[in-house]
């Protein structure tokens, strides 16, 4: 098969085009073809090798944390799943899709219906699943909250801005003047340019803080949040563990640090909301495999509006 993957952890030149020997599914897990796989930033920090404790040191490393396709072949114990099932899928920080082919454990695949596209698909298991469970599984947003979006014009934060309004929130997003209209088109009911004003600088005005941009700690931005408000973080980093554990312990404020989980029902509720229009999934550029170097350039660049996607060249049943 083919597939982009890293010899060695480093830069986007790191990034090597070629053959790769075919996966087989082991005991219950899944064969996918892949027709799309979403560009995530935590790709490129895997790459570099700030993630080496999850992701390990085993080279060759495909890299892509989640994926769309059609099942080609099951491994002994499925019985979920058949060839020719349209499915996405989250992987590990171990990644994988970024190729023409991926295993993946059953419980980590869900169908998708005819109606979403493969692009569309392959962002919601890692960029889409994330903001959906940090408002309603570690902060509870209720109508009337005050959220705000840090990185509202990114791939987690054009999710996180529609999710938070479905829940009946106030959001603020914090992105660039250029994207502005992009995220009031989203819904955001309130636009800060960070090129203006640093949004910590507001004192108690909200009750919850996602850092999509991954550029704030909980020390400099408690100040912004009401009693009982929360920074949510979703790098997992030393500093942000450090900076945020010893501030805490003396407030009425809290912090976290988030991982997606796998919930099913979760899934289903992004589907629903995706197909019947409530949400738009919003892909900035596409991308063939062979161009990932590209692509992960771009996503350092800052300057991506929603997200970034690669697209296979195999053929069949797993094609748009």
């Amino acid at each position: 098969m083919k597939a982009a993957y890293i010899d060695a952890y480093g830069g986007p030149e790191k990034i090597k085009y070629g053959e790769l020997e075919d996966p087989k599914p082991g005991k219950g897990e899944v064969l996918i073809r892949v027709a799309a796989a979403s560009v995530n930033p935590v790709d490129w920090k895997i790459r570099e090798g700030r993630l080496k404790l999850f992701s390990g040191k085993k080279f060759p490393m495909v890299l892509g944390t989640e994926v769309s396709g059609t099942i080609e072949s099951t491994g002994e114990g499925v019985t979920s799943f058949a060839a020719g099932d349209r499915v996405f899928a989250g992987l590990s920080h171990k990644g994988g899709g970024y190729a023409e082919c991926v295993t993946a454990d059953q419980r980590k695949v869900s169908r998708i219906p005819d109606e979403l596209p493969f692009d569309a698909a392959s962002t919601l298991a890692v960029a889409g699943l994330t903001p959906m469970q940090a408002f309603t599984l570690h902060y509870k947003v209720q109508p009337g909250s005050e959220v705000l979006v840090n990185g509202g014009s990114g791939g987690v934060g054009t999710y996180a801005i529609q999710i938070a309004k479905i829940l009946g929130a106030r959001v603020t997003a914090v992105c660039s003047a250029r994207n502005a209209a992009l995220v009031t088109q989203l819904g955001a009911d309130e636009v800060i340019d960070y090129n203006v004003e640093d949004f910590r600088d507001r004192r108690e005005a909200f009750d919850v803080v996602l850092d999509a941009a991954a550029n704030t700690f909980f020390p400099e931005a408690k100040g912004c949040l009401r009693k009982g408000g929360m920074l949510i973080k979703l790098n997992l980093s030393i500093a942000s563990f450090f900076k945020g554990k010893w501030s805490v312990l003396f407030s009425s404020k809290k912090y976290k640090m988030i991982l997606v989980k796998n919930r099913p029902e979760d899934l289903q509720w992004m589907i629903d909301h995706i197909v019947a229009g409530k949400i738009r999934v919003v892909i900035d550029r596409t991308y063939s495999l062979e161009e990932a170097r590209k692509a992960h350039e771009y996503s350092q660049s800052g300057r991506a509006q929603g997200k970034l996607v690669l697209k296979t060249k195999t053929d069949g049943s797993a094609q748009e």
